[in-house]
């Protein structure tokens, strides 16, 4: 599988290159109030307002993604809605590489409470943890596609 390879709060994990849009550099954020830790807020990408997710947050259980020159976004599609795009962004501390992973070498992380954290790869003399954005959204229905925005009336 070709994958990007990246940093989060010091660990390192692989998204498939196949379902990433773009790489971007780290861009703030519009707050959202009331969502998860991890939900940075969401931002605007060519017109379209799409979901942030702060990696460190989310994937190494804490703090946020740092604001450094080698900080990036990653505009993920999870492939996931009916005739539209479900598209979020993952904050990362950097983008390391793109690699080929083998999958065969692989285990089972045993990341039962998180199902969008998959096997463990070696890469070279290191491993990377897969992320699975696609289970990530099907777990956060406001990371799956675009909001119904269709206004109530009545009580």
């Amino acid at each position: 599988m070709r994958a990007f390879v990246f940093n989060a709060a010091g660990t390192r994990f692989a998204i498939d290159a196949r379902v990433v849009e773009a790489v971007h550099p780290l861009v703030r954020a519009r707050p959202v109030a009331g969502g998860p830790p991890w939900l940075a807020g969401a931002i605007d990408v060519h017109g379209e307002l799409v979901p942030m997710v702060d990696a460190a947050a989310l994937l190494a259980g804490g703090g946020a993604v740092s604001r450094t020159v080698g900080a990036r976004v990653l505009l993920v599609d999870t492939g996931i809605g009916e005739g539209t795009r479900a598209r979020f962004a993952l904050a990362v501390d950097r983008v390391a590489e793109a690699a080929e992973l083998d999958l065969d070498a692989a285990w089972a992380s045993g990341a039962l409470g998180a199902p969008w954290l998959g096997a463990v790869i070696p890469v070279g003399a290191d491993a990377v943890q897969r992320f699975e954005p696609a289970a990530l959204a099907e777990a956060h229905a406001m990371l799956a596609g675009p909001a119904d925005v269709t206004p109530r009336i009545g009580p």
